[in-house]
């Protein structure tokens, strides 16, 4: 799984956390509903606490048998969540205007959970997983929203519409083969089972640590929910007075720097140490400081400060001061010519 990256990237010998509460069946192999429904029958008789499937039956399609299956299925066990899926966007009032659900969705009475994953514009990153979404003016639970009030017995969402930022730290998820259900009912039993293809090539979606399939994106959502470890991030006021106390530290510590070689006596030390080129190096380990200090501060307390402002301004401080000392040169200049 994607999981054995985490293993290359963590040379101090140290292992990713093993999540604890949800196991993930693949199901990439598997095309026929008969042996969908016989693999879903397999899993609900270990008594899960609640199954999410990743997939959406669309289109009824002409296999009878697998869809009397799937329907036997449904009926025998009432934990299981469906996915829908939702498209035509409209406005922020409206949402969403048509919805896909599956063929057996007015014939039984199922739970569903949509399963579209929200991104910014032109940043196809996916960083958010929703809650709700909106359709047609009215919200509809998402499939981490209807899996994690399963699986708590209650309604732990409440009446939070916001997306939730995932934590993305490093997860070990359980995974088994859609034929090893049998060999380990104990990662069954009491848990968040969810089934879909986690080598699936047409449903991989980018994010901040690499490609990763939709099942496995439901269960770095449904882990940030439930263990309450979404990241943070700084509101704008707060993040523009920090930006500009750092501009500001950065500021300082340059201009000291500059005063303390201007005034050596070693020629060396007054054109070399003092140049541009060395500024920029000193200017370099300052910053990196500063994203060490703010990367821990991440890492503990799940806080992103956003250092884009401060650190493109800091990149420009040394041709702002060269052009400014160019600007009062030439004018002080002129004033002479004029008197």
């Amino acid at each position: 799984s994607f999981t054995d990256i985490y293993y290359e990237i963590l040379k101090d010998g140290t292992t990713p956390d093993t999540c604890r509460f949800i196991t993930i069946v693949d199901m990439t192999q598997l095309y026929d509903r008969s042996d969908i429904a016989r693999l879903l029958y397999n899993i609900g008789k270990y008594q899960p606490k609640v199954i999410g499937l990743d997939v959406c039956f669309d289109d009824e399609g002409e296999n009878i048998i697998g869809n009397d299956s799937l329907i036997h299925v449904i009926e025998k066990f009432n934990n299981i969540v469906f996915s829908s899926k939702m498209f035509d966007w409209k406005d922020d009032s409206i949402g969403w205007t048509k919805e896909v659900h599956s063929f057996f969705y007015d014939a039984t009475d199922i739970k569903e959970g949509t399963v579209n994953m929200p991104r910014t514009l032109y940043d196809n990153i996916k960083r958010r997983v929703p809650l709700y979404e909106l359709f047609n003016g009215e919200y509809k639970p998402s499939i981490v929203t209807q899996l994690a009030n399963n699986y708590a017995g209650s309604n732990i969402i409440k009446n939070r519409k916001e997306d939730v930022n995932i934590n993305f730290s490093p997860t070990v998820f359980r995974i088994l083969q859609y034929d090893e259900g049998e060999e380990h009912p104990e990662l069954i039993s009491g848990q968040v089972v969810l089934v879909g293809g986690v080598y699936d090539d047409t449903d991989f979606h980018w994010t901040p640590i690499g490609k990763m399939s939709g099942v496995e994106l439901i269960a770095y959502g449904l882990q940030s929910v439930m263990y309450n470890n979404e990241p943070k991030y700084l509101p704008m006021p707060m993040l523009a007075i920090v930006s500009l106390l750092i501009i500001l530290i950065i500021e300082v510590l340059q201009h000291i720097y500059l005063e303390h070689m201007s005034k050596s006596r070693n020629i060396f030390v007054r054109y070399i140490i003092g140049s541009t080129y060395v500024l920029n190096i000193f200017t370099f380990f300052s910053t990196s400081i500063l994203l060490a200090i703010s990367f821990f501060i991440f890492v503990k307390y799940n806080l992103s400060i956003n250092l884009a402002w401060s650190l493109s301004v800091i990149a420009f401080l040394g041709t702002s001061r060269n052009m400014h000392k160019a600007l009062r040169d030439y004018f002080d200049a002129w004033n002479k010519k004029e008197k």
